[in-house]
């Protein structure tokens, strides 16, 4: 069928047109997410809100009707979920980055919209291409998960019906699984943090806020490039570059970065430890690796229209 726009064809109320509309959208809010990104320096805030909006997910709900599982589906846009701790300082990102670009495409969801800035942002600094579906269905669930809604935390007592809660590896593993997701998965996933930063005023982690910052993140630091935020720490020197950088330098004594015990844990646990070296020492495993989980991770929970969603975005 002519317009089928590399997904299988379509029937019912969402025709070709309707498709290929969207999809000529898909294409303008990608360019204008790339144009965002190379100006603004603000990549990594782009992939957090995405992860952020997904990691409402757990699949012990995915029986329900959609959207009651959570995921992928744009509702860290509510009160309930923005306003939350784990979601400090991603308004920013809904209101003063992607708004713009909501404007001017307002056939994109707000689920599709994220998850576009996310992986275009990962492309844009140096990773690899996503294989990505678009479609999504926004929702708002009835009855929402409760914060901190799923994602790791970085400091113990961990959350989560732990038998231990120092135990980084057992919470990674609990969040993750929830996910449907393995080691491999978790490993790739925390390689995600070879960009972006930690603040003070926000997560509460580390020591330095906005206004002060390390050799690699300070205000006048490089590294910074066109970002608009100073300060924080962030877990590698480059961290606007998506390389394996987090794996091959991790554990090397860089006194300006931050590493986690859910960064360290997977140098040493024996379910980790192999995928770890095996991206230490190969940036295409993890590109590979870390391109197949994100997509997982971008399509927890959601709901496509057209059925078979849309790609070769």
């Amino acid at each position: 069928m002519a317009g089928c726009l590399n997904c299988a064809c379509f029937s019912g109320i969402f025709g070709d047109k309707e498709a290929a509309k969207k999809k000529q959208a898909l294409v303008k809010a990608k360019k204008l997410v790339k144009e965002l990104v190379a100006e603004k320096s603000c990549g990594p805030i782009l992939i957090r809100t995405a992860w952020h909006d997904s990691g409402t997910f757990d699949k012990s709900r995915s029986h329900l009707a959609f959207p009651e599982a959570g995921g992928a589906i744009g509702s860290i846009r509510t009160d309930h979920e923005i306003n939350a701790g784990p979601n400090a300082g991603l308004k920013k990102a809904i209101q003063v980055y992607l708004t713009p670009i909501k404007d001017q495409v307002p056939e994109v969801s707000w689920a599709d919209l994220m998850q576009l800035a996310s992986a275009t942002s990962v492309e844009s600094m140096g990773g690899p291409k996503i294989p990505m579906k678009y479609g999504r269905v926004d929702g708002v669930p009835q009855n929402p998960a409760p914060a901190p809604f799923g994602l790791p935390d970085a400091l113990p007592p961990f959350g989560g019906p732990l038998r231990n809660k120092g135990d980084p590896a057992e919470h990674l593993r609990y969040v993750f699984y929830k996910y449907g997701m393995d080691d491999k998965d978790i490993v790739a996933l925390s390689g995600a943090h070879t960009v972006g930063r930690a603040f003070k005023d926000r997560s509460g982690t580390v020591q330095e806020d906005s206004r002060g910052g390390t050799a690699y993140t300070k205000r006048g630091a490089p590294n910074l490039k066109g970002s608009l935020t100073g300060g924080g720490r962030s877990w590698t020197k480059n961290w606007l570059i998506f390389d394996n950088s987090y794996f091959a330098d991790m554990g090397n004594g860089d006194s300006e970065i931050v590493t986690f015990p859910t960064d360290k844990v997977l140098m040493d646990d024996p379910g980790f430890k192999p995928h770890f070296e095996n991206f230490k020492t190969s940036e295409n495993a993890f590109f590979a690796a870390y391109a197949e989980s994100h997509r997982k991770l971008s399509e927890l929970g959601a709901k496509f229209e057209p059925a078979a969603g849309i790609t070769g975005v």
